[in-house]
């Protein structure tokens, strides 16, 4: 229990470090840089109470339509297609090792 405690201690630590680093480098002026800089943003993000956000009606139609993108994705489904074909051609069958000869398995002795 001791080292989940320590475990757990260290990793909230070095969550702070990480926003802090990011809080630093974020800013490109001189305006509240440094560790206080990054307490009284934390603290004023903890104040605030309700923010300006509010949640949204919609239904799944009017979200996907919204977000429409006519580019293509990340993944093309042609471009995938060719990658599983090439990889087919280089699957070996099986129980064959690499380099043997395809004369059915038999070796010469």
């Amino acid at each position: 229990m001791v080292t989940f405690i320590v475990w757990f201690g260290v990793s909230l630590l070095l969550c702070a470090a990480v926003f802090l680093v990011a809080s630093v480098m974020d800013r490109g002026d001189d305006e509240g840089e440094g560790l206080r800089g990054f307490v009284r943003d934390f603290r004023a993000g903890l104040r605030r109470r309700g923010g300006t956000s509010r949640p949204v009606d919609t239904d799944m139609d009017d979200f996907f339509a919204a977000n429409l993108e006519s580019a293509p994705g990340y993944v093309d489904a042609d471009e995938l297609s060719g990658a599983l074909q090439r990889a087919q051609g280089r699957v070996r069958p099986h129980g064959q090792a690499p380099g043997a000869a395809s004369d059915g398995g038999a070796s010469p002795r």
